[in-house]
């Protein structure tokens, strides 16, 4: 179950003996929208977080998709890009240089 995208109430459970274990786990599938890890240090859980290969990792709760100024998008199969925050603003945008000479010489 854990190995593909599933869109739904459904909750994944798997146990590690150490955090390189997890990251493995975590990083096996090919699908990486949104991630949460539970524990008690912090630290770990936040070094444990920058590896996981996923659009959102979630410590200590879940609440995938967040608000409009979290940025949401997966990574790898889980989509393309980023919807919502300023990159998604920067995604659907691109930026135009005009330049315009105000002094116009005589006779142009």
């Amino acid at each position: 179950m854990a190995r593909e995208e599933i869109f739904g109430p459904v909750l994944t459970v798997m146990p590690f003996d150490d955090l390189e274990e997890a990251e493995t786990i975590a990083n096996s599938t090919e699908y990486g929208l949104v991630a949460g890890v539970w524990g008690r240090d912090i630290g770990r859980l936040h070094r444990l977080a920058q590896r996981v290969r996923s659009g959102q990792v979630f410590i200590n709760c879940y609440g995938a998709g967040g608000g409009v100024e979290i940025p949401f998008g997966g990574t790898r199969k889980s989509g393309f890009g980023r919807e919502k925050g300023v990159e998604a603003i920067q995604s659907y945008t691109q930026v135009k240089n005009i330049c315009l000479r105000i002094d116009m010489p005589e006779g142009a």
